[in-house]
């Protein structure tokens, strides 16, 4: 599926700097090759990231056997099982089983957590630094032509999600 991004976002820079090139100046051609690029660098680092997100939630899914005998819908309602019981409580089963529940729940602070950090990952961080960069180097440069850079910011997102809303497995 990135492939395939990238492929359509490679087709799009190369016939629209080709139109480009004819019509208009060296600086808005330069403004619209920095920013599409570095906008197509961002968008397929973040999926990527969030391939890799979904892979490893998905496996920490198949590693967990949480479900004993009830049914999802059953566990959203009644998640401690008030219903369920028609006997007295007994309180310190019910701290305990309490007390693990609270201990569960900092695993899972863990988990957001380590899932968090993936959202950072050197490639993601690396196109946000050349997309800064470039912006920079145009504004340094006097070659910033926010007509041409601000829609070639836009352009690889419009296109990434007309791909996903085609896309079909």
């Amino acid at each position: 599926m990135i492939k395939r991004i990238a492929l359509y976002l490679l087709a799009f820079f190369l016939i629209a700097s080709s139109i480009l090139f004819l019509f208009v100046s060296k600086a808005s051609l330069l403004s619209f090759m920095i920013a599409f690029v570095t906008s197509s660098l961002v968008v397929l680092a973040s999926f990527k990231n969030y391939k890799s997100v979904v892979q490893k939630r998905l496996e920490s899914l198949e590693d967990i056997d949480e479900i004993e005998n009830k049914d999802i819908i059953d566990k959203m309602e009644d998640p401690y099982g008030l219903y369920e019981q028609e006997e007295e409580i007994d309180v310190k089963e019910a701290l305990k089983k309490q007390k693990e529940l609270l201990k569960k729940n900092k695993k899972d602070i863990k988990e957001v957590t380590k899932n968090g950090a993936v959202a950072f990952k050197p490639v993601r961080i690396i196109a946000y630094a050349l997309l800064a960069g470039g912006f920079f180097y145009l504004l340094k440069s006097n070659s910033l032509n926010l007509k041409f850079y601000l829609p070639s910011l836009i352009i690889p997102n419009i296109i990434a999600v007309i791909y996903l809303l085609n896309y079909k497995k």
